[in-house]
Order: C-alpha cells, then structure tokens, then sequence
C-alpha cells in the first residue's frame, strides 16, 4: 500500500519529502508562517541546511527566540528525510522542547513534537501531543494531519477518518486530500482514493517536490492494483518534474523489477540509496539483486538494512514491527521475529501489526493464533494483496485447500505483481 512503505521509511508518516540539489542561495530565508507550513507538511522551504545553519546563528544570538527554535526543530526532521540521518531527531526534540518550555501555550511547538513522535513510531505519544496542539489551535490544519496519521497507526480508524473529514472541510489541499485518498484506500475503495490523489496532484501545480510527491502516490496506487503502464507513466512524470528525486526513481525501479528487467531495476535502485540511504529502498535493492542471481551484492544491501536498522533504534526510532517482517520474508530469527511482532502490536493495533503479527506467527507455525490475526488485518476490507497472500498461505498451513486458493486467487487479481518475494509462490500454489 502506498502509506505503509512511508511507514517503513521511518520518516514522516505520511509524507516523504527530500531535497535533491535544490538551493535557495543565500538570503533570508522563506517568511516563518511559509516555512513552518511546508516543513510539517515534510517539504523543504529551499535549501534547508542553509535554512538550520540560519536559524541556529539567530538563536545563538537570541536563545529566547522561540519562533526560530521552533523553525529550526522542523528544520532537523526535514533534514532528517532528505539525508536519511536520524540524529536529526533528537537535535529537533531539543529545539521543540525548549521552544515548549518557553511558551507551553505554543501549538507549533506542540504540533512539531507530535510529528517528530511519529517519525520516531511511537504514536501513542504523538496521538497525546497532537490532540494538546489541536486544543490550542483548533482552527489550524497541520495538528489534525499529525492526529490522523497516529490515530491510523494505533488502529483507531473511524476516529482517524473523523479527524481526516475535518481537516479537509477545514483546508482542502493537498495535505487532506492525501489523507482522504489513504482513508479510502484502507476502505477497500481504489477508485475513490485515485479520485482523491488525483485532487491532492492538482493542488500541487505550480509546486516542485510536493508535486512530484503526489505524482509518486498516484503511482502507488495505480501499481497497488496491477495497473504498471499508468503506475510508471505518473512515477516518469513526477521525475520529469524534480529530477532526481528519489521516490520517483526508486518507484521506477520497483515497476522493472516487476516487468523482469532486473538490470534496470538494480541501476534505479542503486541511485536512490547513493542519495537517500533508506532501508525499505535498500531491502528492495538487496531482493532484485537475489533475483538477479547476484547473492554477494544481495547480502551487502541486507546488511546495510541492519546497519541503518540499528541507527534508527540508537536515535530514538521504534523498528520493532519492521525488523520483525524484513526478517520474516529473508529467513532470519524467526522466533526473535515474532517477539518484535508481539512488540509492535502491543502499543499499535494498527491492520498492518495485525499482518506483520499474523505472518510472524505462521513462519512460527502458529497457524491457529495466525488466522484470527490476519482476519483482523483484513476488517477493513483493505484490497491489499499481500494481507490476501498472507491470509491464503495461513489458510493452506491449517490444511484448508479450497479458503486459501481463494485469497490467493484474490490477491493475484488484485496485483498479479505484488511482491517479487511472493508474487511467484502464490502462483505455484494455485497450480
């Protein structure tokens, strides 16, 4: 789905920006109200190290400037995106805090700590601090988005949808009509969500990178559903748009290695983790190269997942949930795995913890526990064929041929392309 490989991005939730090569020369800097708006929305306000480097000389002279303390904890997460550097994040949480602390009343500051709790996937902090941000700002748009985002992640989708709904009767841009294409999405209502995706690219003309984001998103879903020819053409124009940017790339890549084209898809693939080192990017690299024949480079790419993995965890991150399906889909730990899984649902009762959980315990050979979980993940009647992938081989494991052909079945029809890990399994089983 096209939010959850933001989530394994350990980024912003929803949003995936990064700079690449764009700069703002050397004078003032965008106006505060401008920069804070495209900074939570995860966009860069121009160079954005510059922008930190500007903001860190204005606070050095004025330590009480809580506006510039503000800016720059919203500066570090989106430096944080662009370079894939998570010690960014606590240098935000200090600035955030402090400006808190000074003004306890300030709901950027507010709003600010709550998105850098959900960068770090610990939304039941960042649901806390969003609903305070709203409270003291209940006419601004940007609290809601952060409330909506963890509320999804904690599993609580009608309040989520709720907030959505209000964020765009609020502001109908591009920020809520993503989110209500998201919400539709997980509804099991493709059309519906394309239909919103497709509002959020208009409200991005005449912009740079947040085009060229909802150009990628567009593409997700059409890639999501099985439909290449218009995932790749909307994936060529947002890189038509922002050369270079890096989810356009790495999307290109993921469609040639879905048509066979190994060798492309491992060239697109290797340009997005040289700019933007980022584990689901170099997961998606490591299993071209496998497939590829190309073992030794393969596990190189694995082992720079974990090597990203362990600083993500050592600056605050949350990993649990992703560490444990990495390593579920590569042969690794499997008992360790689903601890991790457990973990994870513990604290986010989200469909995709249900899924990682439910998969975890199948690899265990749990199959009993694993099937009321992936029933869970699948109450939202999300089309989301690797949960029917997952739902089908459960089905297969307690010995029930006809129940798991039919969900592989379903999960081929919805993307015969789902997974270059498990798109060929679910077809060698129907045989």
């Amino acid at each position: 789905m096209a939010v959850a490989a933001a989530l394994v991005a350990s980024a912003a939730v929803l949003f995936g920006g990064v700079l690449t090569g764009s700069k703002a020369g050397g004078g003032p800097g965008p106006a505060p109200e401008a920069a804070a708006g495209r900074l939570l929305a995860g966009f860069s306000p121009g160079d954005t190290a510059a922008y930190a480097a500007q903001l860190e000389q204005r606070i050095a002279t004025r330590p009480g400037d809580v506006q510039s303390l503000v800016l720059l904890g919203l500066a570090y997460q989106q430096r944080a995106r662009e370079t894939g550097d998570p010690s960014f994040y606590p240098r935000s949480g200090t600035a955030l805090s402090r400006a808190a602390r000074l003004d306890p009343r300030n709901a950027l500051a507010a709003t600010g700590l709550a998105a850098l709790a959900a960068s770090r996937h610990r939304f039941e902090e960042a649901r806390g601090l969003a609903e305070r941000a709203v409270r003291l700002a209940p006419a601004s748009a940007g609290p809601l988005g952060v409330l909506g985002d963890a509320l999804v992640e904690l599993g609580r989708y009608r309040e989520a949808f709720a907030v959505f709904d209000r964020m765009a009767a609020l502001k109908p841009n591009l920020a809520s009509y993503s989110r209500v294409s998201y919400a539709r999405e997980l509804l099991g209502d493709p059309r519906g969500a394309i239909a919103a995706m497709r509002l959020a690219v208009e409200a991005g003309a005449g912009t740079v990178e947040p085009l060229a984001w909802t150009l990628v998103q567009l593409g997700n879903l059409y890639f999501d559903n099985g439909r290449l020819a218009p995932a790749a053409r909307a994936y060529r124009q947002g890189l038509a748009h922002f050369p270079g940017y890096v989810h356009a790339e790495a999307a290109l890549g993921k469609v040639a290695a879905a048509r066979g084209r190994y060798g492309e898809a491992i060239r697109r693939y290797q340009r997005a983790v040289e700019r933007l080192p980022l584990p689901q990017y170099e997961g998606a690299l490591g299993d071209v190269l496998r497939a590829a024949g190309r073992e030794r480079e393969a596990q190189e790419a694995f082992g720079a997942v974990d090597t990203i993995q362990r600083v993500l965890e050592a600056n605050g991150v949350r990993t649990e949930l992703e560490t444990a399906l990495f390593d579920l889909d590569h042969g690794r730990q499997p008992a360790d795995a689903l601890g991790r899984a457990r973990l994870a649902y513990t604290e986010r009762k989200s469909i995709e913890a249900e899924d990682v959980l439910a998969w975890a315990l199948h690899v265990n050979g749990r199959c009993h526990e694993a099937r009321a979980h992936s029933a869970r993940a699948l109450r939202l009647a999300t089309r989301d064929a690797l949960k029917l992938f997952h739902r089908g081989m459960i089905e297969r494991c307690l010995g029930d041929p006809r129940a798991a052909r039919s969900f592989l079945r379903r999960s081929l029809a919805i993307n015969p392309h789902f997974s270059l890990l498990y798109a060929g399994v679910a077809e060698r089983a129907l045989q």
